[in-house]
């Protein structure tokens, strides 16, 4: 594909965010989990306000607001899994007056473009932690950024923010002790590159572990290891690719261990996504869902080695220890589990299958080979066409 024009570019922002506001599910006046994960509530009207107030801004010249004012650190831990307590960058007072514990490892979830903190994928990480005893969860919430027409001015953004997740992360090492080592960044879409960035600015220390979430492509797709998520960014690092026709990055280099799940196409359970749950972007938000499952479960995913990228673009991995050949149907033993708790260092390209229901893990240690769906994005635009 050729360079996009500049009204390329907006039709391409504004067709993609249109597609993407589907996802959002949430009042974007809420500032508090709202509803129990599976029961989202989608409310289009006021994200656009939100984005419509983003532009107004912008086109009047109103200051932008600080990166202290613009981002916000929600702490839960098991003596608080409902309401939340703020933590701020240098704020010792809040610190203190929090349940954060330096002896409990750290999990921060950062959510991606036109994301919120309080969504029901983050509730399900969130809770699939706590659902296993004392953890610092912290959600970062970026949603005055991230909730923005402009996917590429989106992105200009990330290493600021990544700027003061690495400052965050500094304060509380410095001030409680918590290891680097005992700190996982689980960020999905654009919120894995603010991982990658963050682990980078940290150098020479070394987060544990950064999980990517179906981790975004768009404009990240021409950039260097230097300015995206890149293997080096921590101990270990792991993508999980769900959604590889529109809003994922189909690289295997931006992790020790890549996993596809149903060869990072259509999801099995994203046909019977309803307009509350998702539709247009389900297979997106699907490597979140799966995530959460294996950190409760960490052998629900069995997952199959393969011998390349190409044979899981392509759809030819196969039971054959993983090697290549003409599609078959077929269901073998796997080789590694994908995701789970604590993280488990793995390194290759991997194929998984799930179920069309929750849960959708088999948690069997068996991987069927199945042919490929079409992605949810499609079938959904021929089921509903745009003018």
């Amino acid at each position: 594909m050729g360079s996009l024009t500049g009204m390329h570019l907006l039709r391409w922002s504004l067709w993609t965010w249109l597609l993407v506001l589907g996802a959002v599910g949430l009042d974007a006046s809420v500032d508090y989990f709202a509803y129990a994960p599976g029961k989202c509530e989608l409310s289009i009207s006021l994200v656009i306000q939100d984005m419509i107030a983003t532009e107004a801004g912008l086109l009047l010249g109103r200051p932008r607001l600080s990166q202290t004012k613009l981002l916000r650190y929600d702490l839960y831990t098991t003596l608080n899994p409902k309401e939340r307590q703020i933590l701020r960058p240098g704020d010792l007072t809040m610190l203190r007056n929090s349940h954060f514990n330096p002896k409990w490892p750290v999990r921060i979830s950062i959510h991606g473009w036109a994301g919120k903190s309080v969504t029901c994928s983050n509730a399900a990480i969130k809770d699939a932690y706590l659902s296993r005893g004392n953890y610092n969860v912290i959600i970062l919430d970026w949603s005055r950024q991230a909730l923005d027409i402009s996917y590429p001015r989106v992105s200009k953004q990330l290493p600021s923010i990544a700027a003061n997740v690495a400052k965050m992360l500094r304060f509380l090492h410095e001030n409680t002790g918590v290891p680097y080592e005992q700190i996982y960044l689980i960020g999905h879409s654009a919120g894995s590159h603010i991982s990658g960035l963050t682990g980078k600015m940290l150098r020479p220390q070394r987060l544990g572990a950064i999980f990517a979430l179906d981790p975004a492509g768009l404009t990240q797709l021409s950039l260097g290891p230097e300015d995206r998520l890149d293997v080096n960014d921590a101990l270990y690092v792991e993508s999980i690719h769900t959604d590889l026709t529109l809003l994922g990055n189909p690289s295997t280099k931006l992790s020790h261990a890549s996993f596809f799940a149903n060869w990072g196409l259509g999801q099995p359970h994203c046909p019977n996504a309803t307009a509350t749950e998702f539709d247009f972007v389900c297979d997106h938000f699907a490597a979140m869902f799966y995530f959460a499952e294996s950190v409760r479960n960490p052998k629900s995913f069995a997952a199959l080695r393969c011998t390349s990228a190409k044979s899981v673009l392509s759809a030819t991995c196969n039971c054959n220890i993983g090697g290549s050949g003409k599609y078959a149907v077929q269901t073998c033993t796997g080789n590694e589990f994908m995701g789970g708790e604590p993280a488990v260092h793995k390194r290759g390209i991997f194929y998984l299958s799930t179920r069309p229901q929750s849960p959708y893990g088999s948690s069997d240690g068996l991987v069927h080979i199945k042919r490929p769906r079409p992605s949810t994005i499609r079938e959904t635009a021929n089921r509903r066409p745009f003018g």
